[in-house]
């Protein structure tokens, strides 16, 4: 059995991180719109089982009312709120995405699925004094290891990058 080869490459990511006043709840709502939430019901099904490029692209049409489409979130502070000291705030991470943005990274860059759909996380500031959200900035992970190569890869980078921080201005906007 011949031995396999392990190759470890380190890499530079951007944490984006926007500070609000807004209340964490507020924010919350506010991104709950952007994503299309509530009528966001199923859309993981519906692309799985779409057949043709037409179909799939609908799917993604009918749901996303702005840019991204939501997949799923995940409340970590209901995981804390046991924890022998933990102060009790909001710490939630949205899993959201843009399949046709997707597609088009994917093709340049199949490494690129380790960090596809992107995440959002918010998490609300002690005393509910609003809250942070943060995210890591895609050009700086979905490119690796060699996006910087790739002009087109670079240009649909972009384009994700500025989606994706003009949303998280618009759900923390004072």
């Amino acid at each position: 059995m011949s031995k396999s080869n392990k190759i470890v490459a380190p890499f530079t990511a951007h944490l984006v991180q926007f500070d609000t006043a807004v209340p964490f709840a507020e924010v919350i709502a506010r991104l709950d719109i952007e994503v299309n939430k509530a009528g966001s019901t199923d859309v993981t099904t519906a692309l799985r089982s779409a057949k043709t490029h037409k179909e799939y692209t609908s799917v993604v049409d009918r749901t996303a009312k702005k840019d991204f489409l939501y997949f799923m979130e995940f409340p970590h502070s209901k995981m804390l709120r046991f924890a022998e000291g933990f102060n009790q705030r909001g710490i939630i991470s949205y899993t959201i995405g843009n399949p046709l943005l997707a597609q088009e990274i994917l093709k340049c860059n199949p490494l690129a699925a380790y960090d596809i759909p992107p995440r959002i996380l918010i998490v609300e500031h002690p005393g509910g004094s609003g809250c942070s959200v943060s995210y890591h900035l895609p050009s700086t992970i979905m490119g690796l290891p060699n996006g910087e190569e790739d002009p087109k890869l670079q240009a649909v980078l972009e384009v994700l990058d500025d989606k994706v921080e003009r949303m998280v201005e618009r759900i923390t906007a004072e």
